[in-house]
């Protein structure tokens, strides 16, 4: 058993059972330490190390030869496809980490059940599901377990495309009887992953030229029991309104405490991310420009927000149907703890959505002006334990804040000013994404939301009471800007990292006993 790459940050409970099972460090280390724990299974540790330092200078702390997995023998699995079980077996062999596929007790049926249909199937007819995949064939199996049990999927759409030739994921794929292609391409991390993209979209036009929609998810997406359910009813959303480009099952602001509804959806400026919907006439656009217009930046999701989504809103829900569970190149494993990890997921299904068709953008705006308007009005720093009312009298609340148009980008916000007030509330900061036209909407009771207006910026300043002042954090005063520091515990601020504070010298003296 290994950690490494960002370390021990998300290891959380699964420490104490560690320590249950006979680990004498993984309780004790700092959160980005390396840590191998080599033993018998049900017998003695032969080797614990670690790493503690953030950085080393070394890819591996321990070698150690370890003979080939005995194989099952078939008739411990009677019924099942012997071919196939001695394929999953031979698999299971030489690679670890691979959940239920590999559990000798209680395995994973292969191949997958068929799943129920979802009460607006014909949405779903003809859209391909695209799932991206590259070395880590343990994140692909657990994203496909989740793709291939939610109701609603149409499995002869589905197709996976590989951006690396690996011999592990062809015969995971064989093993699920999920095709899949290859394109590779030839370059830095970065710089691979922006073309790799490129790739996968063409490849939707070339293949499924005749398709409305079409969905795109990454290997290390889990995916909601609502998932395809949740899309069926949305999709039709990106023809009927030109407003709107995309559907994500990622919620903007679905962190812990401030998602509650699974029936509620929203939307606002967001780029694609982590288990999206598209019309492939706005694939064909992105490729119509992919080449021509510079590549500003190596995020291909953050390209197409800039590039080509043109204003162009998302919708999303309140509660999550997408969870981004890996550790990637440009990820950050605090910001991952903190934020995407741990957000609520909707785990029935079916979920019947609220006033889909409300959504667009004449219905929305006149609902969100209304509910604006009733709104009662919050002043006061954001920042304080005491300012959202609990438990609350109204079922919604606004507040007015400074917020103007940024310098750098053309019609993007102020981003200091939203982050920092962004922040106080626990909502995501280091992006303006999530907001419709200056408006964020946080829900921190079941019952009652909160509207963050931002003016001048903000469309719906006109809302404002003429005698309500702004509440601007430039105009903070030393001492009220380091209480800002002191953030109130909601949302993304609610999460406390183990050990975060543990060191090597800590560590030592508790080995010592001393």
């Amino acid at each position: 058993m290994a950690v490494s790459v960002d370390g021990l940050v998300g290891l959380r409970h699964a420490a104490h059972l560690l320590a249950q099972l006979g680990s004498l460090l993984a309780p004790h280390l700092p959160p980005q330490a390396r840590w191998t724990w080599v033993f018998i299974k049900g017998g003695r540790t032969i080797s614990e190390t670690a790493v503690t330092t953030a950085h080393g200078t070394h890819r591996s702390h321990l070698h150690l030869p370890l003979s080939d997995m005995p194989l099952p023998a078939p008739h411990m699995y009677p019924g099942g496809n012997v071919v196939l079980e001695e394929i999953r077996w031979r698999y299971c062999s030489r690679r670890g980490v691979m959940g239920g596929l590999c559990d000798e007790h209680s395995p994973d049926p292969l191949p997958p059940p068929r799943t129920s249909r979802v009460t607006l199937q014909a949405a779903l007819a003809g859209v391909p599901v695209v799932v991206t995949a590259g070395t880590r064939h343990q994140y692909l199996y657990h994203t496909l377990t989740t793709v291939l049990s939610a109701n609603g999927i149409e499995q002869r759409n589905l197709l996976v495309v590989l951006g690396d030739a690996l011999q592990s994921a062809a015969q995971l794929l064989l093993l699920l009887n999920v095709p899949h292609v290859t394109l590779p391409v030839e370059a830095g991390i970065n710089s691979k992953l922006f073309q790799f993209y490129r790739n996968v979209f063409q490849l939707l036009a070339d293949r499924f030229p005749d398709a409305t929609y079409a969905i795109v998810l990454d290997e290390d997406v889990e995916v909601s029991p609502d998932f395809f359910s949740f899309m069926s009813q949305t999709l039709p959303l990106l023809k009927a309104d030109p407003t709107l480009c995309c559907v994500n099952g990622h919620a903007a602001e679905g962190f812990l405490g401030l998602a509650h509804d699974n029936t509620r959806i929203f939307r606002g400026s967001a780029q694609v991310e982590w288990g999206y919907g598209i019309t492939l006439d706005f694939v064909r656009e992105a490729l119509s420009v992919w080449e021509t217009s510079g590549q500003n930046t190596l995020l291909y999701d953050f390209w197409l927000y800039m590039n080509v989504q043109k204003g162009r809103e998302c919708i999303y829900p309140e509660v999550s149907r997408t969870r981004h569970f890996g550790m990637g190149v440009n990820t950050d494993s605090y910001l991952k703890e903190a934020g995407p990890l741990l957000m609520p997921l909707v785990r029935e299904a079916p979920v019947t959505l609220h006033n889909v068709h409300r959504l667009q953008l004449d219905m929305w705006r006149m609902d969100l002006t209304h509910n604006i308007s009733s709104a009662k009005v919050l002043q006061g720093n954001p920042c304080h334990a005491s300012f959202l009312p609990f438990p609350p009298s109204s079922p919604s609340y606004v507040l007015y804040y400074k917020l103007d148009k940024a310098e750098c980008c053309n019609d993007m916000p102020d981003p200091y000013q939203y982050g920092n007030t962004a922040k106080c509330l626990g909502l995501w900061w280091l992006s303006e994404q999530g907001h419709h036209r200056g408006v964020t909407i946080a829900r921190f009771t079941w019952n009652s939301t909160l509207y963050l207006v931002g003016c001048p910026y903000s469309q719906y300043c006109h809302s404002r009471p003429a005698a309500i002042p702004l509440w601007d954090v430039e105009a903070r005063t030393e001492d009220e800007f380091m209480e800002i520091e002191n953030y109130a515990s909601r949302g993304m601020n609610n999460v406390t990292i183990a050990n975060e504070h543990a060191t090597s010298d800590s560590l030592i003296v508790m080995l010592s006993g001393a």
